[in-house]
């Protein structure tokens, strides 16, 4: 690594090098049990279940949530037969790629016969995303309708209202390779302007990325369109995940390749914020290593494990100047790491452990941000990987209020929750 006159070091690329990450135990976990009563429960076996399909098991998960301007707000899921929903048929089975690929599910846990290689469940299209609304602040929920069903697995779908109005969703899609398919996974893009009543068809961005993860996209204050992905084949000199940082001018009509960050392990699960000054900050799994750019996503900083393993990493800026990284960690569940100072200190109540949100689920989650400053956040319960899970799943809501000092958080009730409905208060939440 190069140094600069001053004798700050710079990367490869030109940038300053990212500065050193350090992460702090401040802090503690209080109401540890709080989250029983004031999360609300938004789909599951016996509530807002979606629609029976040829394929479906029960299996809900991979949520995401959005507030529009409007104020209406937006839960979108995926269903299926298992944690991952490939389209499954006999014929599919014939193909001894795709029979091989499927040897290692059926070993994680999916329901099927071990010595055919082939589940039990007849899933032609695989699973498929759905959406959900609310016009009351999340008291009530609208039942699910399909959002997209493709010929795979839609997976992970979530909704970005653009400043002039126009939804953009991203998704990725999955299914089993084949002889003549070597990706599995790719990342999908629709939008829509006239509020979710009617969509284009889904589109994929240049350079085939890969899709796995479901961090939205974000709209800097100049307009500007970033969606980063994970994905597989974006650099060609290496084997293992990277990711695409993808950047639309035109309002998520076309996309352009912005860069590939890299390093060299596998990286997933992207998410990435803009902070004050334009600056943009990213995240990814599984050492939660953290980069910095200064023009809009063209070049990053070497990336810098946070000190904290995380699973589905998810950033948010906070009206107090916190940056919060919710996910899954050690301990389980979803849980939240805090930095007072743009990514480069992190705290939480243990060596390497995120505040806890709710501690008893899975932990795949996607947070916003409310005009009162807290968050609403959605969540499910189980992984999906064995058949009594899948056919048990949940997607929960929770709010959440993140303490200015970065160090603490306090669990609120959700709107609906139990809690909620014992209070006389509606938490100061405005009308729209």
């Amino acid at each position: 690594m190069a140094a600069e006159p001053d004798g700050s070091p710079t990367a490869s690329n030109g940038q300053q090098a990212a500065p050193d990450v350090v992460f702090q135990v401040a802090g503690s976990e209080s109401h540890p049990h709080s989250f029983r009563a004031n999360r609300r429960l938004l789909v599951g076996p016996w509530l807002n279940r979606p629609e029976e399909y040829e394929g479906f098991n029960g299996f809900v998960g991979w949520a995401g949530v959005t507030r529009l301007r409007s104020g209406r707000w937006l839960v979108t899921f995926t269903s299926g037969a298992w944690h991952g929903s490939p389209p499954w048929t006999d014929e599919i089975g014939k193909d001894p790629k795709s029979r091989a690929y499927f040897e290692k599910y059926l070993w994680m846990g999916a329901e099927g016969n071990k010595q055919k290689a082939r589940p039990d469940i007849r899933s032609p299209r695989g699973g498929r995303a759905h959406i959900m609304e609310s016009d009351d602040q999340g008291e009530t929920w609208s039942a699910p309708r399909t959002l997209v069903d493709t010929e795979f697995d839609d997976r992970h779908p979530t909704i970005l209202e653009l400043d002039d109005g126009t939804l953009l969703c991203t998704f990725f899609v999955w299914g089993l390779p084949t002889v003549d398919h070597e990706r599995n996974a790719e990342a999908r893009y629709m939008r829509s302007g006239d509020g979710g009543k009617t969509w284009t068809e889904p589109a994929e961005p240049p350079g085939g990325g890969g899709g796995f993860g479901n961090g939205p996209a974000i709209q800097l204050a100049d307009g500007t369109v970033i969606w980063v992905v994970d994905a597989g084949k974006l650099d060609p000199q290496l084997d293992h995940n990277v990711i695409g940082v993808y950047r639309s001018s035109d309002r998520a009509q076309t996309f352009e390749l912005a860069s590939v960050v890299s390093t060299d392990q596998k990286l997933h699960e992207p998410s990435v914020a803009e902070l004050p000054g334009g600056r943009l900050v990213m995240v990814t799994r599984p050492r939660g290593e953290i980069s910095w750019s200064e023009d809009q996503g063209s070049t990053w900083t070497p990336l810098v494990p946070t000190g904290a393993i995380i699973h589905d990493p998810h950033l948010l800026l906070m009206p107090n100047g916190v940056l919060a990284c919710f996910g899954w960690m050690p301990r389980g569940g979803v849980r939240v790491i805090l930095s007072p100072d743009q990514g480069r200190t992190w705290q939480g109540p243990g060596d390497g452990l995120g505040y806890a949100v709710d501690p008893s689920v899975y932990g795949y989650s996607h947070p916003i941000l409310l005009p009162d400053g807290t968050i609403y956040i959605v969540f499910q319960h189980t992984g999906g990987h064995y058949a009594a899970d899948a056919r048990t799943c949940a997607i929960w809501a929770m709010r959440v209020r993140v303490y200015d000092g970065a160090d603490g958080i306090e669990v609120l009730p959700a709107p609906g929750s139990p809690a909620a409905a014992l209070s006389t208060s509606q938490f100061g939440l405005p009308e729209n």
